[in-house]
């Protein structure tokens, strides 16, 4: 393609996404755009990663982990070491579950990139969203872009991974 396509298709987009360029069609923009990703990643975890076993590694990791604090704290040094043998297997259950969502997580890697492209081409550092406290590591109560997605995709992850069940804790 030559630049002038690309560039065509650039100025299409960023006229197309006018009207909201200003709060609070901003504000609430990108957390439609937040919940929409959340619930294409969620879902998509959901039904191509083996839930129930990602559950039972979780629950079998964390009770091998709590057993072995347990020694630990105890002085228990006969317990702690045969625990510790199992440490290298309990890693590699950990290890593979962790591998099955992160495939998920390249596999939207570059839908995502090309969403922050877009996005960050039309915000750029505006003030999207306004909050009614500071978020001292997000830069105050003005968000700009990257920020207010942030707050927005751990609003909507969480309670989206509880409701359709991905989430290894529960």
């Amino acid at each position: 393609m030559s630049m002038t396509v690309i560039d065509e298709i650039w100025n299409v987009i960023m006229a197309s996404m006018g009207p909201y360029h200003e709060m609070p069609e901003s504000t609430f923009l990108v957390l439609a755009i937040a919940l929409g990703l959340s619930l294409i990643t969620n879902a998509a975890n959901r039904f191509l990663v083996d839930v129930e076993k990602m559950k039972s590694v979780t629950k079998e990791v964390n009770a091998w982990r709590k057993e072995l604090d347990k020694a630990k704290k105890a002085n228990d040094k006969q317990l702690t070491a045969k625990l510790m043998k199992k440490q290298q297997a309990m890693m590699k259950l950990q290890s593979k579950m962790s591998w099955a969502r992160m495939k998920i997580s390249l596999l939207f890697l570059a839908p995502f990139w090309i969403m922050w492209t877009i996005l960050g081409g039309f915000f750029g550092e505006a003030i999207v969203a306004l909050s009614p406290f500071t978020f001292p590591w997000l830069m105050g109560e003005k968000l700009p872009l990257f920020s207010w997605y942030i707050v927005c995709s751990f609003a909507a992850g969480l309670p989206l991974s509880r409701i359709l069940g991905i989430n290894p804790e529960d």
